[in-house]
């Protein structure tokens, strides 16, 4: 398969992780926006789908302190428009 071929009733599969990798890289400048700076270099946005956001956290430590800032910011995190219908966050530790 060749990643650069367009069927013209979907993207090319490299369309879609670029698309993918940008919506990434947006969703985690706003949702830093929202966090003390010291946790923003720990923490990212892997998607958001549905109602859910799933979250990218450096160690255990930093998850769980997200965990509990959660109740705070998910009101704050719901007007921002790429996170609108999220209700609920998943979180996970990244091994990278």
């Amino acid at each position: 398969m060749d990643l650069l071929d367009e069927d013209h009733r979907r993207f090319s599969p490299l369309q879609r992780l670029l698309h993918t990798s940008s919506n990434q890289k947006q969703w985690t400048a706003e949702f830093h926006a929202l966090l003390e700076p010291e946790l923003r270099h720990a923490v990212q946005i892997a998607n958001v789908k549905g109602p859910y956001v799933f979250i990218l956290c450096s160690s255990a430590a930093v998850a769980t302190r997200l965990r509990f800032l959660l109740a705070d910011l998910m009101p704050q995190l719901c007007t921002l428009q790429s996170f609108r219908g999220v209700r609920e966050a998943k979180i996970r530790v990244s091994s990278r």
